[in-house]
């Protein structure tokens, strides 16, 4: 009886292996991680899985006529790991804008800085010479500190940090910046420790403006002080609003948080009186909190206007997520961005991916000239097309998921991030912004598919450059998914996305992690899947090869030119002008197949047959056609 268990527990773990690691290529350094039990076969986490975090605890001063934002802070860093820790590794990412640095994107004079001035630099009350390049070094936007003594596992480190910088001009920075000379978007400006993780131990990847980021979950406690005329908004819950805003302000606000409909906080006509903000003092400090959050980054103006309603995204809860767009008075699509936000967390809440907004406010402030995600925060640009407007505004909320609750590797893995932000808001576009969001997805993905330049969606982010990193880790990924929704039905997919989401929310998950949950879940192996879509060099390509119809049977051949699945559209046209749609899943080649034989009966004689539609991506267009003839 024994070594019938022995036998049946055996055949289990191997069945378990065949639908996660057995036909996926697993790179060394992240076998490894399996090898130590930080991550497992099935998609969960491992038994050992760790990572580390901080206590960040920052004031910060900025003085809009000169840009400078100088600030101080303590930070308390704890290694959970099993190693020790001889060197702590920190992003200095506003070291970017320094001349000399190496850069992937070109940015002009008017935007060079001094990059981040460390002025006083204590380690466990130890005071370390910031210049002294035995113990610090920096380069590019990396800056390596070595231990006196080092970081033991299960221990903690405290930093003492005073530091300055310039706010570069935001038009020729395409994530933050100043947009004008009193509204800015702060963002990467403090000094913030990299990921140590189980998989490459320290981030040493240092930012080159093209590739996004990697960060740990920590705690922010921040104080921004600002002259009394200004607002600031930010990562995080306003802990003061009665501290920095006038009684009826105040009033607004408040009634922001609990109201459905859209709340003028500040209106074109407020910005005259002059009366908004606290004037007991020169500087309005505003202080802002939050846990458990990869970033934290802030916008501020003088003359923005403020609207603000809320939601709340849980059935079964009270909880409300405070939702608000700030922005210049000529914007004029953004009086309706505070709306058309609420209903972007509203359908990702409820319908795709079907989970609680997770974070407490969400706030689009009215900068950019491309839009960038941070944790609770959008930074975006105004447009003068509706559609547009729609599309930025429900894809950076998207990434509130990912990379923010589902803490993404974006260095290595960003289409695990942006290809899900692509892909989350389609259905939700398509209705607000009355336009077809898939449309322009595919079309860009037909036009560089199989082409020399295109890269696999698993070579690393940082090792791709322009067009190929931007095909590579939104279009392809943004329909892999999709289609993947459809070749395992709603219920399932959605079964499966919730599943990965507990397992990884808060946590660091790399490809493989997401691969082996949905294998997990679905209970077989996707790698058929997997591989050609985001392992492998290939196009999508479908052929009709053959068709005939014989007393009242049509039979179609449709053959799999290139290595890419997709799903099969059929449209045929008879002989009375009727048409006839045929629609099959992707999972028509879960087999390996490279051709399939549909079969239909129909009354009327077919005269026509096209392969593929708009929804669909197809390199070769020429070999979707079938016309009858008298002979068949």
């Amino acid at each position: 009886m024994q070594d019938y268990i022995k036998l049946v527990l055996i055949i289990f773990f191997l069945s378990s292996l065949s639908f996660s690691q057995s036909n996926l290529f697993v790179p060394r350094n992240v076998q490894a991680a399996y090898d130590k039990e930080t991550r497992s076969s099935d998609g969960e986490p491992g038994k050992n899985y760790w990572q580390n975090s901080a206590d960040y605890k920052i004031k910060v001063n900025v003085e809009p006529k000169t840009r400078l934002v100088k600030g101080s802070e303590k930070i308390v860093y704890y290694n959970n790991s099993p190693d020790t820790l001889y060197e702590i590794v920190f992003n200095l990412i506003q070291d970017l804008n320094k001349p000399e640095t190496e850069r992937n994107v070109p940015i002009t004079k008017d935007a060079f800085t001094n990059g981040v001035e460390i002025e006083k630099l204590i380690i466990n009350n130890f005071d370390i010479d910031p210049n002294n390049k035995d113990f610090v070094i920096r380069e590019n936007t990396l800056m390596t500190i070595f231990l006196y003594e080092p970081l033991f596992p299960d221990s903690q480190m405290s930093f003492d940090i005073n530091w300055n910088f310039i706010i570069p001009w935001g038009e020729h920075n395409q994530r933050m910046g100043a947009y004008d000379s009193t509204s800015f978007f702060v963002a990467y400006w403090y000094p913030q420790i990299a990921v140590y993780d189980d998989i490459d131990g320290w981030d040493k990847l240092a930012h080159n403006g093209e590739q996004e980021f990697y960060n740990d979950y920590s705690n922010y406690d921040i104080e921004i002080s600002v002259p009394n005329t200004f607002a600031v908004w930010a990562t995080g819950i306003l802990q003061n609003p009665g501290k920095v805003l006038m009684p009826e302000y105040l009033e607004r606000y408040n009634d922001a948080h609990t109201s459905d409909s859209v709340v003028n906080i500040i209106a074109e006509d407020d910005l005259k009186s002059g009366e908004i903000f606290k004037q007991d003092s020169e500087l309005n400090t505003w202080k802002y909190k939050v846990n458990n959050i990869t970033d934290f980054a802030f916008g501020m103006s003088d003359h923005y206007l403020w609207d603000a309603t809320s939601i709340a995204p849980d059935r079964n809860s009270d909880r409300r997520t405070y939702v608000a767009a700030v922005y210049k008075e000529e914007s004029k699509d953004f009086y309706e961005v505070a709306d058309i936000a609420r209903k972007a967390v509203n359908y990702f809440s409820n319908t795709l991916p079907g989970v609680p907004f997770p974070f407490p406010s969400l706030t689009v402030f009215n900068g950019s000239s491309r839009g960038m995600e941070f944790p609770m925060m959008i930074n975006e640009e105004s447009n003068i097309i509706r559609w547009r407007t729609v599309d930025v505004t429900a894809h950076e909320t998207a990434h509130q998921y990912f990379p923010f609750y589902v803490g993404i590797n974006e260095e290595k893995y960003s289409f695990m991030e942006e290809g899900m932000a692509e892909f989350l808001p389609f259905d939700f576009q398509a209705e607000e912004g009355k336009y077809n969001p898939r449309y322009r997805v595919i079309k860009g993905y037909e036009r560089f598919a199989g082409e020399e330049m295109e890269m696999p969606m698993m070579i690393p982010n940082f090792q791709l450059r322009d067009l190929t990193r931007g095909y590579s880790i939104y279009f392809r990924p943004g329909l892999a998914y999709d289609y993947l929704r459809g070749a395992l039905g709603k219920e399932l997919f959605a079964k499966c996305m919730h599943e990965y989401i507990k397992r990884w929310h808060g946590k660091h998950p790399i490809p493989y992690d997401f691969f082996f949950t949905f294998n997990e879940v679905a209970g077989k192996d996707l790698s058929w899947y997997w591989k050609p879509w985001f392992f492998q060099r290939g196009y999508p390509d479908l052929a009709i090869k053959n068709a005939s119809y014989d007393n009242g049977e049509l039979k179609i051949e449709v053959e799999k030119v290139g290595i890419i699945p997709t799903p099969v559209e059929l449209e045929i046209t008879c002989e009375d002008s009727s048409v006839i749609y045929i629609n099959k899943t992707a999972e028509v080649w879960e087999n390996g197949d490279s051709k399939i034989i549909i079969d239909k009966e129909i009354k009327e004689k077919p005269i026509s047959i096209i392969l593929g539609s708009d929804r669909v991506p197809d390199s070769d267009k020429k070999n979707n056609y079938f016309y009858f003839t008298a002979k068949n």
